[in-house]
């Protein structure tokens, strides 16, 4: 698909004055956001508040004011509807150590109603068929971030929230998951990939947020001439 039809115009997910604290700390601050269908950077040093707002995307995390909205929807928990659309990676894999590759897929396949011929894909695309009878206690952290970016795509989710994806990775399996996310990538769906690999997701984002001391700073979406400020 080529670039000039990814200008993105479909809007997924709504912040609108989202704050959350941690006591004292406030890691997000009256974030006012409107993201679009396509792939989003979200770029920041450690700390910045990336992984908190990915929290608050998934549902895991209920901020302490303002609003998140996805699709319309308020953006909680306990909605099933809103779970089943989203793929989430977070620093921890979310699997299952004692089981194997191919078993802790094949779990998350049951749950969402996906055949073994969907597993059977996302294992190759993300060249990882030589472990698949492998133990997942037993992968290096590598291999554990590509089976846990299986897990994600497995059942083709509407929205798709990574944390470091690329984390542990070399040149080739980083090229892997990247792959995958294109191959995923399709209009009305949204990612939003928190990553310090910048200069990689750049290279096909549709758009990129620059967050710091949980303020955003910048968001600039990409354009027929280049990346502009969004509004």
């Amino acid at each position: 698909m080529s670039e000039a039809s990814w200008r993105s115009s479909q809007s997924c997910v709504e912040l609108r004055g989202l704050t959350v604290s941690y006591g004292s700390t406030i890691a997000l601050r009256q974030v006012e956001l409107t993201l679009y269908d396509g792939v989003t950077g979200l770029f920041g040093p450690n700390g910045a508040g990336k992984s908190t707002l990915l929290r608050v995307l998934s549902g895991l995390l209920r901020p302490s004011g303002g609003s998140a909205l996805l699709f319309g929807e308020e953006i909680r928990s306990s909605n099933e509807s809103i779970r089943r659309k989203i793929g989430y990676v977070s620093h921890d894999s979310g699997l299952y150590a004692r089981l194997s590759v191919v078993e802790n897929l094949t779990l998350f396949a049951n749950l969402y109603g996906v055949t073994a011929v969907r597993v059977d894909e996302v294992l190759d695309q993300l060249d990882m068929n030589e472990w698949r009878s492998t133990q997942v206690g037993a992968l290096s952290a590598g291999l554990k971030r590509r089976v846990a970016v299986a897990r994600a795509v497995l059942h083709e989710p509407d929205v798709l929230l990574l944390d470091e994806p690329y984390a542990n990775l070399d040149d080739d399996a980083s090229e892997r998951v990247s792959a995958t996310i294109l191959s995923w990538r399709a209009p009305g769906r949204v990612a939003v990939i928190a990553t310090h690999g910048a200069k990689r997701v750049k290279a096909f984002a549709d758009s990129g947020i620059i967050i710091q001391r949980g303020n955003v700073i910048s968001y600039r979406r990409r354009t027929s001439t280049g990346y502009e400020v969004a509004t």
